[in-house]
């Protein structure tokens, strides 16, 4: 029963971490930096959330607005890139407090089985 539960316990926190995958599979400032210095453009088809993270960049932004800015702005359709201010949500603090709680659950039921009163 115990095996059950442990191994249930496992795949919900698997499931949980490979949900949170695909924000990792997004192309990074520096990946699309390096698409537009082999040849001055941009080759690949990046996502609007890529290329605006992009320039948000700190890394890129010390490069002038002609250079890979201009082609992340002419890329993202000549819209100037609106911040409202604070950070986006990545998922990454649901993931670690999902994680927390699968470490809180299987420590009470590791203590429940192990801590029973000895007389």
């Amino acid at each position: 029963m115990w095996r059950r539960v442990l191994v249930l316990g496992v795949l919900a926190c698997a499931v949980a971490v490979f949900t949170a995958v695909p924000v990792a599979f997004g192309a990074t400032p520096q990946q699309i930096y390096k698409d537009y210095a082999d040849n001055g453009r941009l080759d690949q088809q990046y996502s609007k959330a890529d290329l605006q993270r992009a320039l948000k960049s700190a890394a890129l932004q010390g490069y002038p607005r002609v250079g890979v800015q201009g082609a992340v702005q002419q890329a993202l359709g000549a819209q100037a890139v609106k911040t409202r201010g604070g950070l986006p949500f990545t998922g990454l603090d649901l993931t670690l407090l999902a994680a927390g709680g699968a470490i809180l659950l299987a420590a009470g039921a590791l203590l429940r089985k192990f801590g029973k009163a000895r007389n």
